[in-house]
């Protein structure tokens, strides 16, 4: 992995943490529905003039390749958004992110069975070291008795990675301003279809902090985030991308408990010990040319 794809995961892990807390804050004002299709549809948009305005490759896709980024959009963005939005309906912040952020495991375990690639020593290790960080910080969101919320999540979770996977297998060669866009139309059709079969039942009262949070998650959990994460995803391993994302949670409990006041307790310090460690050995572990293979690399 090189060092500009580290920064990129770093970016991406810092800007997705804290859209966890800037969707909760959009949550205050407006529901599930309409915060996924503000944020997906405005991203779409801009993101969709920027590929027109400068010539990007979207010539080079035909309607099958199109209908494949379709399908990822719908699992990676659209399901992912979804449901982590939901399940911060039912519980907070920063353990929502604790949850969500089991897909690294889900796709290094995908990757081992869709890609053929054998997981390493260092690997292996920091999958362990990942998962009984997250079972440390997510304990008391199932010690509780579970619900809908961690359910949610672990839905967003599964949905994030088959999407990742899917992305991965297409092999596209194509700009990831022109990917970005169309799976972001893809995720803002399946939001607006929920908004059409679950419309607002209550009068609307918008707050500043929920513009903020919608703005937020526009700019910056949407449009930013996912360009690095499909220009880095384009160039190394599924497997070692997503668990460079494993910072996500520990930057959404960090940016929960100054914002929110979500304050980590001592067993939730020693699981984002465990899980700060594991995203630091995959950074500077990471071969320093990552494989391409299921994914070719841009010219």
């Amino acid at each position: 992995m090189r060092g500009h794809d580290r920064v990129a995961l770093l970016l991406v892990a810092l800007l997705w943490g804290g859209n966890f807390v800037a969707s909760k804050a959009a949550l205050s004002s407006f529901t599930v529905w309409e915060l996924r299709s503000l944020a997906f549809g405005s991203a779409a948009v801009v993101l969709a003039a920027s590929a027109y305005a400068t010539r990007a490759s979207i010539v080079r896709l035909d309607v099958k390749n199109v209908a494949h980024l379709v399908v990822a959009g719908a699992f990676g963005i659209g399901g992912f958004g979804v449901f982590s939005a939901l399940a911060m309906t039912h519980t907070s912040a920063g353990r929502t992110s604790i949850v969500v952020y089991t897909m690294p495991v889900w796709v290094v375990l995908l990757s081992w069975l869709v890609f053929r690639e054998r997981p390493t020593r260092s690997r292996v290790l920091a999958v362990a070291l990942a998962a009984l960080g997250l079972l440390i910080l997510g304990w008391p969101v199932f010690s509780d008795g579970g619900g809908l919320g961690p359910a949610f999540a672990l839905l967003s979770a599964l949905s994030w990675a088959a999407g990742t996977m899917y992305v991965k297998r297409l092999g596209l060669d194509v700009a990831p301003v022109v990917s970005t866009a169309i799976q972001l139309i893809s995720a803002t059709l399946l939001s607006l279809l929920g908004l059409a079969l679950d419309p607002r039942d209550t009068p609307i009262s918008i707050s500043t902090g929920a513009l903020l949070g919608i703005a937020y998650n526009t700019v910056l959990g949407t449009i930013v985030a996912y360009l690095l994460w499909f220009s880095v995803l384009r160039r190394i391993p599924a497997a070692t991308a997503s668990l460079g994302t494993l910072l996500v949670p520990v930057f959404g409990i960090v940016i929960a408990g100054v914002v929110l006041a979500e304050v980590p307790s001592a067993t939730d310090l020693i699981g984002l010990c465990l899980i700060g460690g594991a995203a630091a050995a995959t950074l500077v572990t990471a071969p320093g040319r990552g494989s391409t293979r299921g994914h070719p690399r841009s010219t």
